[in-house]
């Protein structure tokens, strides 16, 4: 928003939050196979039920970046992406590829949709 001449200051008072969503492919419950390799993550397989894809339906994976008062205080500075990221973490935030993580432990997804879909996060 800065970069579309928002002035910080008013980006800093209003701002609460910021959330990422990318839409990730659900494993077909009906083929999906434990990897030997390494356990506890699933791959797809396909079979009749999904029309031999190995997915079927999409999930969400999430990333929100919550604006506390040391955020709101570094925007208002024009902090760089870096900083801001930096005491963002520190408050808790999680990546959308940490989320992702705990779809792919659930058996939920895959690994490589995970990566395949934050590629460029």
């Amino acid at each position: 928003l800065i970069d579309m001449g928002v002035e910080p200051f008013l980006l800093a008072s209003s701002l609460l939050g910021v959330l990422a969503q990318r839409l990730v492919r659900r494993l077909c419950p009906h083929c999906k196979q434990e990897d030997p390799a390494a356990p506890g993550t699933w791959h797809p397989v396909g079979c009749a039920q999904c029309n031999q894809i190995g997915y079927s339906g999409r999930t969400g994976i999430h990333e929100l970046f919550c604006v506390d008062d040391e955020v709101r205080s570094l925007i208002h500075q024009g902090a760089g992406e870096q900083d801001l990221r930096v005491a963002a973490r520190r408050a808790g935030m999680f990546s959308m590829r940490e989320d992702g993580e705990r779809w792919v432990r659930s058996g939920a997804t895959a690994p490589e949709e995970i990566l395949r879909v934050t590629r460029d996060a």
